[in-house]
């Protein structure tokens, strides 16, 4: 519960934000829910969400939300109309998690754009139909952005670690970086949009927007992995101080199922600035 707690406190964070002249848009037909007013309250004093979680405040936050979570959503996101369907998951917590059933995970790692295209989509359409958010709205064509957009102000506070982990030079070219460089998601945001510390590498922006949402050559992978393993404690450190969540066993995890998926599809990955290959089998070779 804790870690669905924490998902669910990020994913709101962008969206309890002052939006055009109102404090907050509205989230609920009828009053704001609770959950989003305890979340709107913490980012009143933590502007970003890297600092709510250095917050003293957010350990009790993740328990308050996670048993919101209990006493509300979690049961019902089985419903259909007025039946319930417990095809995810059976309804009942066990070690104070939810187990889900065969199967479920692999298909929703396989059809995650297409959930996720459907969820914002339904979402979006319902915080514009909330009467409270007419007002405010006016032309809508940022608001998907607004509600979904990633949290990228945090990101900055992690630059100069891994510009001097780098030795100032870009992750993929190696030239050096003369600007303040783009952090750079090494599984692009677009495959897996959670922001985990060892996922992060720092890039020229020319490198960062010719990769755009691709993943990168097994040459990169190797060095990523490489880099991970041999710079640990510094890259912990670096995190820390960020206060980023970070998680190398889920960053690994991640990795290797966006390359085996990519292998599945036989995608092209990305080697430098207009070239791409295919991506062949040599990349495994990091993973045993």
């Amino acid at each position: 519960m804790d870690e669905l707690a924490d998902r669910f406190i990020a994913l709101y964070w962008r969206q309890v934000a002052p939006f055009g002249e109102a404090d907050m848009l509205a989230q609920n037909r009828g009053r704001q829910a609770s959950a989003i007013i305890r979340i709107a309250a913490l980012r009143a004093k933590a502007p970003t969400l890297a600092t709510a979680r250095a917050n003293a405040r957010w350990p009790a936050l993740v328990k308050q939300i996670g048993r919101l979570l209990v006493d509300m959503p979690l049961w019902k996101l089985q419903l259909v109309g007025k039946e319930r369907l417990d095809f995810l998951y059976e309804e009942r917590l066990v070690d104070r998690g939810i187990v889900l059933r065969p199967g479920i995970a692999a298909c929703f790692r396989s059809q995650f754009t297409i959930v996720q295209a459907l969820v914002q989509t339904a979402w979006l359409a319902f915080v514009q139909r909330l009467p409270l958010n007419r007002p405010v709205l006016g032309p809508t064509s940022d608001l998907g952005e607004f509600l979904f957009g990633a949290e990228r102000s945090g990101l900055r506070m992690i630059a100069d670690g891994l510009r001097d982990l780098q030795d100032g030079c870009c992750f993929y070219c190696g030239g050096a970086i003369r600007d303040g460089g783009a952090v750079d998601h090494f599984i692009p945001w677009s495959r897996y949009p959670r922001d985990l510390g060892h996922n992060f590498v720092l890039a020229h922006g020319a490198c960062n927007n010719d990769k755009r949402d691709m993943l990168a050559a097994t040459a990169h992978l190797q060095r990523w992995v490489e880099r991970n393993n041999a710079q640990e404690t510094a890259l912990r450190e670096v995190f820390g101080a960020a206060h980023f969540f970070f998680d190398a066993d889920a960053s690994f995890t991640v990795t290797e199922w966006s390359y085996e998926n990519a292998e599945r599809a036989q995608a092209l990955v990305w080697v430098r600035k207009g070239q791409t290959a295919r991506l062949s089998r040599e990349w495994r070779d990091w993973f045993k």
